[in-house]
């Protein structure tokens, strides 16, 4: 899977099988965090590796042959954690993840969280919902068409230039809080962030690459 991309499926509300079906057609490989297994079974995706504590498993497992078990035992780290650590050291340069919120919400806080870290090797988008990625210093050119609505969220705060939106930013401050929320893109964006990190979410639809 080196500098590939590759889906991640968790274990919490899939969201639009259509949309993570889209995703798993970029990727050359497939890991599953425990039981993430029961998403991979229902879009009859054969997962490359399983790996957590396999607490949450399906049962009966589906029979199939290539599909690796790792185990780790590990009670300090999530499952979604090592599935990153996996990827990372699997080489993977981005990773899809599907399956990110729903069930409890200290889950959903800890997935979010583990999404944003920066991470020089792996990129990591969240999907089934929509699109979010978080986003550090530099320019990111990200092709949306017109009419796509699309939010800014800053973490916790951001110096951010955006152009090619209904409502632009130039060299201005973001905050956490509602503004930067339900912005329209007028065709490709433009997003220089000078300090900080955001989260950019896109409304269901085909991920955008970021550049």
């Amino acid at each position: 899977m080196s500098d590939a991309a590759c889906l991640i499926l968790l274990d919490g509300e899939l969201g639009d099988p259509a949309e993570v079906r889209r995703a798993a057609r970029r990727c050359k490989g497939v890991l599953c965090a425990d039981g993430g297994l029961r998403h991979a079974r229902k879009l009859k995706i054969e997962p490359d590796f399983v790996v957590g504590d396999m607490d949450s498993l399906p049962h009966p497992l589906p029979r199939w042959k290539k599909t690796v078990y790792w185990c780790d035992f590990d009670e300090q780290r999530s499952d979604f954690e090592k599935a990153l650590e996996l990827a990372a050291g699997l080489g993977c340069a981005r990773a899809y993840v599907a399956g990110a919120w729903g069930g409890r919400l200290d889950h959903c806080l800890v997935n979010a969280a583990l999404a944003a870290q920066p991470r020089a090797e792996l990129e990591v988008l969240l999907v089934g919902r929509g699109t979010a990625v978080c986003l550090g210093p530099g320019r990111h050119q990200v092709p949306l068409p017109a009419g796509r609505r699309f939010s800014l969220l800053a973490l916790p705060q951001a110096r951010v230039t955006l152009s090619g939106a209904r409502y632009g930013l130039k060299d201005e401050t973001l905050v956490q809080g509602s503004r930067g929320l339900g912005n329209e893109a007028l065709g490709p964006i433009g997003l220089e962030i000078r300090e900080g990190r955001v989260w950019l979410f896109v409304d269901p639809a085909r991920a955008p690459r970021v550049h």
